[in-house]
């Protein structure tokens, strides 16, 4: 499972630049569509959850696919941990931590996760960028 913060990681509601970050939700619907396994979930932390969803109701993929389409009941948006939305993803959908991959823009998010939980995290200060995208494919073996 591939786990996203809703900022610039990889939708920037804040930073408008969302048309330049969509290629990893885009190859995961392709993987999906190719019969693999593979999951997109969203772990947001905010203190107005309902907002982030009618964001994710309007944002869309370049074909035209909503944020809320692609990620579906795989959405933790709360206040809180990230280590919380990430176990209560995992809960979920039975995926094992091991095999999570979890992007944010905030180190001490990434430090976090890191410690308590065995998920591959991946540090984006400037938001997703394929060089991120393309190591998380690697380290999972889904290239």
């Amino acid at each position: 499972m591939i786990g996203h913060e809703l900022d610039s990681s990889i939708h920037p509601i804040v930073h408008l630049t969302l048309l330049d970050r969509n290629y990893a939700l885009e190859d995961i619907k392709r993987m999906q569509t190719d019969g693999h396994p593979i999951q997109a979930a969203a772990a947001s932390r905010t203190d107005e959850p309902s907002w982030a969803r009618i964001c994710m109701q309007h944002l869309a993929l370049n074909d035209g696919t909503v944020l809320a389409e692609v990620f579906g009941d795989l959405v933790e948006i709360s206040g809180g941990s990230k280590v919380k939305h990430l176990q209560r993803l995992s809960h979920k959908t039975g995926i094992r931590f091991e095999d999570m991959c979890f992007f944010d823009n905030e180190q001490w998010n990434i430090e976090d996760v890191s410690r308590s939980l065995p998920v591959k995290c991946y540090y984006t200060p400037n938001g997703m960028t394929r060089q991120a995208w393309k190591d998380a494919l690697k380290d999972s073996a889904l290239e």
